[in-house]
């Protein structure tokens, strides 16, 4: 039985051994400095001494991060060399610092993008005048049961029920509408 209880334990450890020797270690990103290239679609870093390919997120993803790139601008780029290509981590253009993957190196998420403002009407500040109801361009607003209600898939966020039509309509007369900026939403990709 003792044999077979150190045959047993031996096979776990050389599994174990197996599954360590194939974890993926944790890998440090190195700092990479030099100007930028822009050849087809894709970017190179010139650090001087070598040319590599940098392998960084989609053209939307920079562009909605406020991202700026520009050939022969010099910056510092974080990131994992594989195969002559840098897995871009982090960028830091002119003293700003732009993370594009997380520790793991997975590639981060789109900016919130922003969706189109929106309003709401508080019933009991609402006197039911209508006027908001017969000032909106687009029939977004109904009275229900002597409230002004605001259909916000027909609101094109024009604000006019807010803040008048710049003619003789001021907007609610008692401020019973209210907006409240613009929804953040998380990209899902």
């Amino acid at each position: 039985m003792n044999k077979k209880v150190m045959y047993i334990s031996f096979i776990i450890l050389i599994f174990l051994l197996i599954i360590f020797l194939n974890a993926n270690p944790k890998v440090e990103t190195t700092n990479y400095k030099g100007s930028l290239k822009k050849i087809g679609d894709d970017w190179y870093l010139n650090t001087g001494d070598d040319f590599f390919k940098l392998n960084l997120a989609p053209e939307d993803f920079l562009f909605q991060n406020g991202i700026e790139l520009k050939s022969k601008a010099g910056l510092n780029i974080y990131g994992i060399l594989e195969d002559e290509e840098i897995i871009v981590h982090n960028i830091q253009v002119k003293g700003s610092f732009f993370p594009i993957r997380d520790e793991k190196g997975n590639p981060l998420r789109q900016k919130k993008t922003i969706e189109k403002e929106y309003y709401i009407v508080n019933p009991k500040l609402c006197i039911g005048c209508r006027l908001c109801e017969i000032k909106c361009p687009v029939q977004a607003i109904k009275m229900e049961n002597g409230v002004a209600v605001i259909d916000a898939d027909l609101c094109t966020a024009c604000g006019i029920c807010v803040n008048g039509d710049g003619k003789r309509f001021k907007g609610c007369p008692v401020g019973a509408i209210k907006s409240f900026g613009a929804i953040e939403k998380a990209d899902t990709k």
